[in-house]
């Protein structure tokens, strides 16, 4: 693989990442609420611990649950993704924006994002860069 160039399967999960943000963001911050909601009561998955001969406290239990491998890993591309982001250009940021948050099911195509003062060979440009910097975050790359 040349330098520069990404795995077509590793873009393809990157993309489907940063288009997952704002359903990603959304349901970690219910789960978290959800979490944090529990009531000392046995519902809130307060149980002995087999080290311990004490029951877990409550704080232990939500930690615990707080850091389930679903919720590691929608926080770890929450992070990576905005991460990016911030990282950008008010300009880049709004193709960042367009290109994949303005249509949940694909996303738009270049020919097609007209608000910005790129080219479409720029903006290609900008969304490879987004690429590669999410999936090194993650670990994809």
């Amino acid at each position: 693989m040349k330098a520069g160039m990404i795995d077509r399967d590793a873009w393809h999960i990157i993309e489907i990442i940063i288009r997952r943000y704002p359903i990603s963001k959304k349901e970690y911050g219910e789960y978290i609420d959800q979490v944090m909601a529990l009531s000392t009561n046995h519902s809130a998955g307060v149980n002995f611990s087999e080290d311990y001969s004490k029951q877990q406290s409550v704080t232990e239990a939500k930690a615990l649950k707080m850091t389930s491998k679903r919720a590691e890993r929608l926080k770890k591309q929450i992070d990576a993704v905005e991460l990016v982001y911030g990282s950008l250009k008010p300009e880049e940021q709004k193709v960042m924006k367009i290109r994949f948050w303005s249509d949940r099911r694909r996303n738009m195509p270049y020919t097609k994002i007209d608000d910005v003062a790129y080219s479409e060979r720029q903006m290609k440009r900008i969304v490879k860069k987004i690429i590669l910097q999410v999936g090194i975050y993650m670990g994809e790359i």
